[in-house]
């Protein structure tokens, strides 16, 4: 008989080995280990037991489900109004579908019962309490759409599917940058600066991004001034099998809309990716909502390619 509790400290190894022997999944990072587990999931500040809930037979955790919340618009605090079941895995001798649709029902109470109006599968965006650098790639891409297990167990269980996450990647090994008039233009005109662990912006971005390795790349006048636009980038080493190219995660481009702005982002990207090629970087990666054409179109003009997509599914 399989019974439920809010998670002990006492369950960490027992949630690491879920992790390695639930069967195959190539979406989640392989080298998993209870110091990065510690590190990426349970040393946030909002963690809360009650919302990691195991499944126990024959006195044994059988599996889990970690639930949470995205962050208020000013990124101070939770919104306890968007939740997020953020993980779900089940060992691969259980019954897997029987206990994680028990487990599934019972995260999503303890959301509605503080206030979720509406509940998201792993997370996308800023929507993203715990596990980026652990599942998906630069962010939390929703649920990858190559990772059917999981699409399939919340599509049976009233998920619906509400918008697609783009990722895209860029091999470094031999990218050059074609040089137009605009580009020695923008070389005259502006200065960029390269970051290494920038402040964070807010409480949220400290709280997801901060635990990971930074870079902040930043474009200036040439005669000095407020920056103009600037990049921030994640060494993904945490989702990277060791033996694969060092890769960087382009997570956030902050630009007004504007020909002059979208032409410097352009511009910054392209010498960002040239200085990163130099300290032997092998890959970048990135994501845009389906419907930000800003941002897809800008990603593909510096040699970003498509590369799979992740589905938002919500309830």
């Amino acid at each position: 008989m399989v019974s439920y509790r809010p998670f002990l400290n006492g369950d960490v190894l027992d949630l690491v080995e879920i992790w390695k022997n639930h069967g195959p999944d190539s979406a989640l990072t392989a080298d998993i280990s209870i110091d990065l587990f510690e590190r990426l999931v349970l040393s946030k500040p909002y963690f809360d037991r009650e919302g990691l809930i195991v499944a126990v037979e024959k006195n044994c955790v059988a599996g889990f489900v970690h639930a949470g919340f995205g962050p208020n618009e000013e990124e101070s605090h939770l919104d306890f109004h968007r939740g997020v079941i953020s993980m779900l895995l089940v060992h691969n001798d259980c019954k897997q579908q029987e206990v994680a649709d028990e487990l599934l029902q019972r995260a999503e109470l303890y959301l509605n019962d503080r206030g979720a109006k509406e509940i998201y599968a792993a997370g996308f965006g800023n929507l993203c309490p715990f596990y980026l650098g652990l599942y998906g790639g630069s962010q939390l891409p929703g649920i990858l759409e190559s990772d059917t297990a999981r699409s399939n167990l919340f599509e049976r269980n009233s998920y619906q599917r509400n918008g697609r996450i783009l990722l895209f990647r860029c091999d470094l090994g031999g990218f050059q940058t074609r040089v137009d008039r605009e580009l020695l233009r923008l070389r005259r005109a502006t200065q960029i600066e390269y970051v290494v662990e920038p402040k964070s912006r807010s409480w949220w971005d400290a709280c997801t991004q901060g635990y990971l390795p930074q870079l902040q790349a930043i474009a200036r006048p040439s005669g000095g001034g407020p920056e103009v636009v600037s990049a921030m980038l994640w060494d993904m080493q945490t989702l990277v099998p060791p033996n694969a190219s060092r890769t960087m995660g382009l997570s956030e481009i902050r630009m007004d809309d504007s020909p002059q702005h979208r032409a410097t982002a352009r511009y910054l990207l392209l010498e960002t990716f040239r200085y990163l090629q130099r300290q032997g970087i092998g890959a970048v990666q990135s994501q845009a909502a389906e419907e930000d054409a800003t941002t897809r179109e800008l990603l593909q003009t510096v040699g970003l390619r498509d590369n799979g997509f992740g589905l938002i599914l919500k309830k």
